[in-house]
């Protein structure tokens, strides 16, 4: 038995790299928005990028303001992407998920959920997979009573910028985490 791959076994190590490479891109759209941390916004995106969002329709530099207004009247929001199909065809792929947005109202306590998908075309440019095409699909939303914060649970409070404790190396369980 040989530890060397085969070349059907390095075709398919190559597929599930980009895969990976191409799922972490989409992560990083929704995670450099939720932590206001456009360079991971960014890197998720060819600057060449277009996407319709709704009532936005734009190129990517566009995106970004918009979507820092889109934002602004909300203590937090979390986006969650499942459920990826993902079809590579050499340097250009299509790719389907499915996202859940929850949002909480910056006044008063009303929350606002929203599930759809993202088509997305990506390309990849000097070994770099990233968005250059993006249509959002909002398949529904509610709005419910969201009484009780995350304040009061005793939890180390979110951070919706760069001070969020996701970005503390090395990560360290203390009593200063509460004052992030």
């Amino acid at each position: 038995m040989s530890d060397k791959l085969d070349d059907m076994e390095v075709a398919a190590l190559r597929r599930l790299l980009d895969r990976q490479a191409i799922v972490e891109c989409v992560i990083n759209s929704c995670r450099g928005v939720d932590r206001g941390d456009e360079p991971v916004f960014r890197s998720a995106y060819h600057p060449d990028a277009v996407e319709d969002h709704g009532s936005y329709i734009g190129d990517f530099d566009g995106l970004v303001e918009f979507l820092r207004g889109a934002m602004a009247p909300f203590s937090g929001y979390q986006r969650y992407v499942s459920n990826f199909e993902v079809d590579i065809d050499g340097d250009e792929a299509h790719v389907e998920s499915y996202y859940l947005i929850t949002l909480r109202q910056a006044v008063g306590t009303s929350l606002m959920v929203n599930g759809g998908r993202y088509l997305d075309r990506l390309e990849r440019w000097d070994g770099r997979w990233g968005i250059v095409t993006r249509v959002v699909i909002s398949e529904w939303g509610a709005r419910w009573d969201g009484s009780g914060t995350p304040e009061d649970s005793g939890f180390v409070p979110a951070r919706m910028d760069k001070e969020d404790l996701s970005y503390q190396r090395p990560l360290q369980v203390t009593r200063g985490n509460r004052s992030h």
